[in-house]
């Protein structure tokens, strides 16, 4: 059984970096990918710290592993990534 700090765990999904036609599906006000994932890895980072456990409920990113990855390493926390219904997701450690 794990037991987590109530404080220090988050649960977010379907935040899509990296894919260009979810600005247009969802009205995401960006003019780029980059500055989307940009502003969404700030935002990301102002609330999770390094100590958090964050649950990524699906649709994590657009790209394959190396986007992945680079955009996992920007991110704060200790990330699990569930399967989504776009791709298949590894755990990242």
């Amino acid at each position: 059984m794990y037991k987590f700090d109530k404080d220090k765990v988050f649960f977010t999904s379907d935040t899509h970096f990296n894919h260009k036609k979810i600005m247009e599906y969802c009205k995401r006000p960006f003019s780029s990918i980059e500055e989307m994932n940009e502003k969404m890895i700030s935002n990301w980072n102002e609330v999770v710290s390094d100590d958090c456990t964050v649950f990524h409920l699906g649709d994590f990113a657009f790209g394959g592993f190396p986007i992945w990855e680079d955009i996992r390493n920007q991110l704060r926390g200790h990330i699990i990534l569930i399967k989504g219904n776009h791709k298949y997701y590894k755990r990242f450690q």
